[in-house]
């Protein structure tokens, strides 16, 4: 699989981020938007951030699509004392792809000192104590447990696919792909790995690629709900809204009892402009999670958009009760 056209992924993955903890990553790529990623990052190392500010404003201006001028800008105008320029970015480079956001939390939130790396020998063992690490933003730990775990247990699929995950949130595109990659050549009927590059693929564009591997991962597990929301939520993006209902229908009679299910067709419906529908899903929606204030807010636009003035005041007048106890 090619992707050296792809500025997505080459941005992501070579790792050039203002950052001094983080290291960046070789690449003989010959690409503009590359090259001025790799100029503002000398003038950032050299100590000029102003002028790297600069660069990455170029970028955004010259590369408008690509998320990783807008995270670096947002990661500068914090460290300039722009809270509010670096919102602003942060939630434009999520915008454009939402692994970013696991990558700007984990930046915000990596603990400062090097924690003690233990040991462990089973490999559920290894994994549970990357997990639970992971889930303390402590990145750079969690990898050095996973390749703890590579040594001694090479032929994991499901530790492979556990560090392609870490690897998308770090934006280490390349190393993520390798993984899951490795663990398709070595297990071709493990959904998850599929499911998985599907969802790095959606977010570097290469949509063909994504939807191949997403209708494996459905092949492979017809029955698991998580690949049906996953595919729908890729056509919703795609705005193929006929192909995300077939996925939402299935989802909901594996879910029937999940208001949130009922709440994710519903916001389909309104997509597609058929209000009834809409009502009638997030009414279910209500019925399964009376106490979820939006859903009342949700369901009162699409009473105004069918005449329903009164229903809709008294949804909204419920939204603000619910607020109010919140």
């Amino acid at each position: 699989m090619s992707l050296t056209n792809n500025r997505y992924f080459l941005l992501a993955s070579a790792q050039l981020f203002p950052l001094s903890f983080l290291k960046p990553a070789e690449t003989m790529t010959d690409d503009p938007a590359l090259a001025l990623a790799r100029e503002a990052f000398t003038a950032y190392r050299n100590g000029q951030l102003e002028e790297a500010r600069e660069q990455y404003t170029a970028g955004i201006q010259q590369f408008s699509d690509q998320p990783f001028f807008y995270a670096c800008r947002s990661l500068l105008n914090m460290a300039l004392g722009d809270e509010e320029g670096a919102f602003y970015d942060s939630q434009v480079a999520k915008s454009l792809d939402f692994n970013y956001q696991a990558f700007l939390e984990w930046v915000e939130n990596r603990p400062i000192e090097a924690i003690f790396l233990g040991s462990s020998i089973e490999l559920q063992q290894i994994l549970a104590g990357a997990l639970e690490i992971t889930q303390q933003f402590d990145y750079e730990r969690a990898l050095k447990i996973y390749a703890y775990g590579r040594e001694n247990y090479p032929n994991s699929v499901e530790l492979l696919v556990s560090r392609g995950a870490l690897y998308i949130w770090l934006l280490r595109y390349d190393k993520a792909l390798s993984d899951l990659n490795q663990a398709i050549s070595l297990d071709p009927a493990y959904a998850q790995a599929y499911l998985l590059r599907a969802k790095l693929l959606k977010g570097i564009r290469e949509h063909e690629k994504a939807k191949a591997d997403f209708d494996t991962s459905v092949e492979i597990q017809p029955d698991a709900s998580i690949v049906y929301e996953e595919r729908g939520g890729f056509f919703v993006d795609l705005k193929l809204y006929d192909e995300a209902l077939v996925d939402f229908n299935k989802l909901v009679s594996l879910l029937p009892e999940d208001f949130y299910v009922h709440a994710l067709r519903a916001d389909l419906f309104e997509k597609m402009g058929n209000w009834k529908a809409a009502l009638h899903d997030y009414s279910k929606a209500i019925a399964l999670n009376p106490y979820y204030s939006d859903l009342y807010a949700y369901r009162a636009d699409m009473k105004d958009r069918l005449g329903d003035i009164a229903g809709a005041a008294q949804d909204r007048q419920m939204f603000e009760e619910l607020e109010k106890e919140d």
